[in-house]
């Protein structure tokens, strides 16, 4: 993210990060289960989602879709591994499309992912544990708004936008009765000028036997 906290420009433009940080970022991928983005940042950079800086094994790659607005011929679901995770509103007419490609779909909630089930069935149907998010705004405020969320990696970038999107983006924590708080775990210096830093999530977080 820049230092105001932004993860694209107004418009739309992110690419922020450092060699350095691309390979922590290959790193992490290669560590986890699966890698999931939200629809938008499908949308916007059709990203693979694959280890390729580091050596490893590229891991799962799934998007949260409610909608249905990630098309089955998205990068991500181009070789073996592709995940859907949407809602239980679609019939398997609608999704047989994903399927065909390969996709395994997870479906949890009504109207919107229930994203407390969606993770429950990632672990329970694909023996999923450890799984690594890369945005968007949206979907990082909706995991830890719903204690979903163990450690935060961000990595301040040398840069300000002044406006666009933010790293987390929802209606807010009040900050009194509600609030989203962390113990720094880890600082570390990239390329000169980039700052990695590793949270742990104090709260919210659910426990363990969800």
């Amino acid at each position: 993210m820049t230092i105001d906290g932004r993860i694209a420009s107004r418009t739309g433009y992110s690419r922020l990060s450092c060699d350095e940080d691309f390979d922590l970022q290959h790193e992490l991928r290669a560590w986890s289960d699966i890698v999931i983005v939200g629809s938008n940042t499908v949308l916007v950079d059709d990203p693979k989602l694959t280890v390729r800086r580091v050596p490893g094994k590229s891991p799962l790659r799934g998007v949260v879709d409610s909608r249905l607005k990630v098309p089955p011929s998205a990068k991500l679901f181009s070789i073996p591994g592709g995940v859907l995770v949407t809602t239980e509103d679609h019939d398997d007419a609608r999704l047989e499309p994903y399927i065909e490609v390969g996709v395994t779909v997870i479906r949890a909630g009504k109207g919107v992912v229930d994203l407390v089930k969606a993770w429950k069935l990632l672990y329970e149907e694909l023996g999923v544990s450890k799984v690594m998010v890369e945005g968007g705004g949206h979907l990082n405020y909706a995991l830890l708004d719903k204690g979903l969320v163990d450690e935060v990696w961000v990595t301040v970038s040398p840069f300000v936008f002044g406006a666009g999107v933010s790293v987390f983006d929802g209606e807010g924590f009040d900050g009194l009765e509600r609030k989203a708080s962390f113990r720094l775990k880890g600082l570390k210096v990239l390329c000169g000028s980039w700052v990695n830093l590793r949270y742990e999530v104090l709260t919210p977080r659910l426990p363990l036997d969800i």
